[in-house]
């Protein structure tokens, strides 16, 4: 057995989809099946029943799940304890793929004014992955989107900024500086898997329905990357963050409008994330990362 059996499998529980694990991995879905069913076998149990209406764990593979989490979470931790001991520190932050450059940017520079031995490792990822990652202790914190209703974690609002709209040339706003959310109610909305960031895709959603944009397209993915080919072709629009932002990013050189909305309050808020109890521990280098994360710098609402 080798670590990245896993890895795998620690995935494939998350996403009870091998398809989507396979994608959060960067891997085919069809090496990754081998992997887990090697790992059945090697340990003599099923971990996963499969059926036509998904994946779930066995006994055994509840069993697996805390203890493949240990030694992994064991694992990945000895490059920070053997900095530590040699007496340069490493903390561990994620960061969801729409925080801002200057939210980032400005946390590194408090960081290291304030702890300049300490080496930052960045961890990309969803927000709710890495939300989950802070509660592990995978994550010393974690800029996301939405924050989080885990009652062990603190959250702070950061930053929060405008959203635009993303859509297509010959979609009718191609000589515009600005649009109307109702303006939308032909086209649909498209997004990432909802589950990536639950909070912020429901408050998009009712904003959206009550200004009458009701059809939805969710892509079966968490790359931002994918909205382009969609909104590009001119079969739906998405909203972006104003200026920056990896979705923004994803859209610069492509036949696309990034127009600012009118008519209502459409922005998207960072938030720092830790565990409380680690941020009360006055030996615990959390409460200094939770220090550097700042505070608001625009309005919240």
């Amino acid at each position: 057995m080798e670590l990245f059996h896993l890895r795998y499998f620690l995935a494939v529980a998350d996403e009870l989809n091998l398809t989507r694990a396979a994608a959060r991995l960067h891997l085919a879905a069809s090496p990754l099946s081998r992997r887990v069913r090697d790992l059945e076998r090697e340990l003599g149990a099923p971990l996963f029943t499969r059926s036509a209406r998904g994946m779930a764990l066995t006994a055994a593979g509840r069993a697996l799940l805390p203890r493949a989490r240990d030694i992994v979470a064991r694992v990945e931790a000895l490059p920070g304890a053997l900095a530590a001991a040699d007496g340069h520190p490493v903390v561990v932050v994620g960061m969801a793929p729409d925080v801002t450059a200057a939210v980032r940017d400005g946390f590194l520079e408090r960081l290291r004014a304030a702890r300049p031995e300490l080496a930052v490792r960045i961890r990309p990822g969803t927000s709710a992955e890495l939300a989950r990652a802070v509660a592990r202790r995978e994550l010393d914190l974690a800029f996301l989107h939405g924050g989080s209703d885990d009652p062990g974690l603190t959250v702070r609002r950061v930053d929060t900024r405008p959203a635009a709209v993303a859509v297509g040339h010959g979609r009718g706003f191609d000589d515009r500086t600005e649009v109307r959310l109702e303006e939308l109610a032909e086209l649909p909305y498209v997004s990432i898997r909802y589950d990536a960031a639950p909070a912020v895709y429901r408050a998009t959603g009712e904003l959206l329905a009550r200004h009458g944009v009701h059809r939805r397209i969710e892509l079966d993915t968490h790359n931002p990357g994918d909205l382009t080919h969609v909104v590009a072709a001119g079969e739906a629009f998405t909203l972006v963050g104003l200026g920056s932002g990896a979705t923004h990013k994803a859209f610069v050189g492509e036949p696309v409008h990034v127009l600012p909305v009118t008519g209502a309050q459409v922005r998207l808020g960072t938030d720092a994330v830790w565990r409380g109890d680690r941020a009360a521990d006055p030996g615990d280098v959390v409460g200094v990362l939770a220090a550097a994360a700042g505070t608001p710098t625009g309005p919240v609402a």
